[in-house]
C-alpha cells in the first residue's frame, strides 16, 4: 500500500501527458464526445504504458506549486504532441481543401470534428480515409511507442520553448503542405485541365451557357478522378506512418532544457 502511495506522483505524470495528447487526437477532440469516456481511456492507456516506463531519474517536487509547476509542462508537452499529430493530418485537409475548390465544393461545408472547424466534405472524407490508414497500418501502435518513450527522451520537468522547437513545428507545417500538394496535383491539374477546356469552348461557341456545362462537368470529372487518386492517396499517407516515432523523437529533443 505504502509503495502505490508512493508511486502515485509518477503514475499522475504520465496520466496528465497522457490525457493531453489525446485530447487533440482525432476522434476524441471532439468536443460532443463524452469526457468522463475520454478520461478513462486516457487512465486506462496509462495504467497499461506505466509498468514500463523507468521512473528513476525523475525528480517530483513535494510542495504544491512546484508540482503544479510540473504538472502544467506536462500539459504543455501533451498538447505539443497533439498538435505535431494534427499538422500531420493538415496535410490531408489541405488535399481535401483544394480539390473541394476546384470541384465548387466551397460552399458545400460539413462540421469537421477533426480541427472544429467547417470543411468541405472532400476535406473531411480525406482526413477521415487517412485516420482508417492509420489504424491500419498500425500507426495507434507507432503513436503509443512514441508517446511511451516520450518518458526517456523527454522526462518531466525539462521541457523549454526555445526557438529549435518553433523550427521542428515549422518543419513539420511544411511538410503538411508539401503532402497535401502532393496528394492533390494529380486532380487539380485534370480540374486545371478541364477549366482551358471550357474557356476554348465558350471562345468559340460564344452562345453556349458555359457556366450551366462546366459545373456538372467539373463535378462528375473531379469525383471521378478523385475515386481514382484514392489509391494515390493511400500509398503517399501510409509511407509518412511509419516515421511517426522518428517525427515524435524530433519534436521531444527539440523540447528538452538538457
Amino acid at each position: 500500500m505504502e509503495d502505490i502511495v508512493a508511486r502515485a506522483p509518477y503514475f499522475m505524470i504520465v496520466f496528465i501527458r497522457m490525457g493531453a495528447f489525446i485530447a487533440f487526437v482525432p476522434f476524441f477532440n471532439n468536443q460532443n464526445f463524452i469526457m468522463t469516456i475520454k478520461i478513462g481511456f486516457a487512465f486506462f492507456i496509462s495504467l497499461l504504458l506505466f509498468p514500463g516506463i523507468s521512473t528513476a531519474k525523475w525528480v517530483i517536487p513535494t510542495d504544491t506549486l512546484g508540482f503544479l509547476y510540473l504538472v502544467t509542462m506536462e500539459i504543455m508537452v501533451g498538447i505539443l504532441m497533439g498538435l505535431a499529430f494534427l499538422i500531420l493530418l493538415f496535410g490531408l485537409q489541405l488535399a481535401g481543401r483544394m480539390l473541394g475548390f476546384q470541384m465548387a465544393f466551397s460552399m458545400a461545408n460539413v462540421v469537421d470534428t477533426t480541427f472544429g472547424d467547417n470543411a468541405n466534405v472532400l476535406s473531411v472524407f480525406m482526413v477521415v480515409m487517412g485516420t482508417m490508414v492509420i489504424v491500419a497500418m498500425g500507426g495507434d501502435h507507432y503513436l503509443l511507442y512514441s508517446i511511451d518513450r516520450s518518458f526517456d527522451t523527454l522526462a518531466p520537468g525539462t521541457l523549454l520553448v526555445t526557438r529549435p522547437l518553433l523550427n521542428e513545428l515549422s518543419r513539420l507545417v511544411v511538410h503538411a503542405f508539401e503532402v497535401g500538394f502532393k496528394l492533390s496535383a494529380p486532380a487539380v491539374i485534370l480540374m486545371l485541365a478541364i477549366d482551358l477546356t471550357l474557356g476554348l469552348i465558350g471562345k468559340t461557341a460564344s452562345k453556349m451557357q458555359i457556366f450551366f456545362v462546366g459545373l456538372p462537368l467539373k463535378i462528375a470529372v473531379g469525383l471521378f478522378g478523385f475515386s481514382l487518386i484514392l489509391g494515390f492517396v493511400a500509398s503517399i499517407w501510409a509511407k509518412d506512418i511509419p516515421k511517426f516515432p522518428e517525427i515524435f523523437f524530433r519534436l521531444f529533443n527539440s523540447m528538452r532544457t538538457v
